[in-house]
């Protein structure tokens, strides 16, 4: 029996959207840094939209064909809780570290893998399943 790994599938996201947000955090912070507001609007906007893709990419490549149906619902709440949670920690981080722009992006990071991973772990966000070859 093939055996799905909630374990693994939970390091694959918060891992892929973990390197986007730092890169797009730093740009962020480089365009739009004389703004908190804008410059968390703009990283959560551009966050969202490209982490949809990855996980869209990563679901097709580690979710069995047989739960990716059942996934579809629970795939777009991720990408929107997660877009929202990088508002507030981006947002956050801006105000504790504004006169670095690396430095706001690494602590918006550090706290985002934090709490997103911990949220995807405890809500659920990855299932549980044995699949029968």
């Amino acid at each position: 029996m093939e055996e799905f790994s909630p374990q693994m599938d939970l390091i694959y996201r918060v891992g892929a959207a973990s390197l986007i947000l730092f890169v797009i955090a730093y740009i962020g912070n480089l365009l739009t840094f004389s703004n908190r507001f804008v410059n968390a609007l703009v990283t959560a906007i551009i966050f969202g939209a490209i982490n949809a893709g990855a996980l869209y990419a990563i679901d097709a490549i580690t979710i069995p064909e047989t739960l990716q149906d059942a996934m579809n619902d629970r795939w777009l709440q991720t990408v929107l809780f997660a877009a929202g949670l990088v508002f507030v920690i981006d947002l956050f981080a801006n105000i504790l570290s504004f006169s670095n722009r690396f430095v706001s992006a690494l602590v918006t990071t550090i706290l985002f893998i934090v709490l997103y991973a911990v949220a995807l772990y405890l809500t659920g966000g990855v299932p549980s399943v044995e699949i029968p070859t």
